[in-house]
């Protein structure tokens, strides 16, 4: 059993995977949203057992973290942690001991509340190529992003910011980009084949992408991973299997940027979901170009799946779901902002 649910992150993501095979159930929360998705989930999180397994917090932009920070701060939290997976200020640097910006919020809230944190890494950093103490249980998980340098990149901008204000906001310098409905008919071929231009936000490019595997299933979460870094891991995995990597589900980074997702990465893989998790507030994502690419792109046929109807509906289209192959799921009208999806 995999279950996995994308819950209201509003325009960032929260995600609850589950998964068992009967004798036991395992619970990880990928990122937390905005503070307005924590009250919108307590009640989810008060029907589990009382134990997430691991909470991962894949960056520090506010869209990820600012919903953890609320569920950290309530007292009365139906919920504990097995691991917290968290690159902070000295995982950045990978050094042992802390250094002069304790102040940063979620650290702060993890060292006083003796939350295990980065267990299992031995409380290092969560890069490419640092081995994972993971769960003897069957299935298996892969550090994907961020690497050494890109999390070196990011110390001076965290140092500059917790001097002015005590914590890393979060900052996206992605301008807004109106959605294609305001363009009138979308042109996808065109849209398609627009240069790739990668995304150069530090933070984003810190962003933890993992690749989970149980039952010979696989999903790949990439918060807002770099897609250079995602290619340049999955690429020797896909040779291995002939030239595509089989992926069950592919959470698309920065909610369908198209800074984030290129034509390379989806030569990479063969799948069958790509989840979109975004409400479309502050940058109108996914982007008319993304989704361009995922439809000309990846795989004669899929399922795009979003957590919020309104993103949904620009692309429920019956003449470019037959021409590209793909159906459109969303939640029930009274549910937008979760979905569930099982594998």
């Amino acid at each position: 059993m995999i279950r996995l649910r994308m819950l209201p992150g509003e325009d960032g993501d929260c995600l609850l995977l589950e998964y068992g095979d009967g004798e036991f159930v395992r619970r990880m929360l990928i990122d937390g949203g905005r503070a307005g998705t924590y009250p919108r989930i307590k009640s989810t999180l008060a029907g589990l057992d009382g134990l997430i397994d691991v909470l991962v917090v894949t960056h520090v932009d506010q869209d990820h973290i600012l919903g953890v920070l609320a569920l950290l701060n309530d007292a009365q939290r139906s919920v504990r942690f097995g691991d917290v997976w968290f690159n902070g200020f000295d995982q950045l640097l990978d050094a042992e001991g802390f250094g002069a910006q304790d102040g940063e919020k979620l650290t702060t809230a993890l060292m006083e509340q003796r939350i295990p944190w980065n267990i299992a890494f031995s409380g290092r950093s969560i890069e490419v190529g640092r081995p994972v103490d993971w769960f003897d249980d069957g299935s298996t998980m892969d550090v994907l992003s961020p690497d050494r340098t890109q999390l070196e990149k990011l110390a001076p901008d965290w140092v500059a910011e917790c001097t002015r204000h005590g914590l890393i906001p979060g900052r996206d310098p992605i301008p807004d980009v109106p959605g294609f409905e305001s363009f009138g008919p979308v042109d996808v071929d065109a849209l398609a084949a627009s240069p790739f231009e990668p995304d150069r936000s530090k933070p984003n490019r810190s962003s933890i992408g993992l690749l989970f595997e149980f039952e010979g299933r696989r999903i790949v979460l990439t918060g807002d991973a770099d897609d250079r870094r995602l290619v340049s891991s999955i690429r020797p995995r896909a040779l291995e299997e002939g030239g595509k990597l089989r992926v069950d589900a592919l959470k698309v980074a920065h909610h369908g940027s198209d800074r984030n997702i290129s034509k390379d990465l989806l030569d990479l893989i063969d799948c069958d979901r790509y989840l979109i998790s975004t409400s479309g507030a502050r940058h109108a994502h996914p982007n008319e170009i993304a989704m361009a690419r995922i439809l000309k792109h990846g795989g004669p046929q899929k399922e795009i799946v979003f957590n919020y109807r309104e993103r949904a509906q620009l692309w429920d289209v019956d003449d470019l779901k037959t021409r590209f192959g793909y159906s459109v799921t969303a939640p029930a009208q009274e549910e937008d902002g979760f979905i569930t999806l099982e594998f």
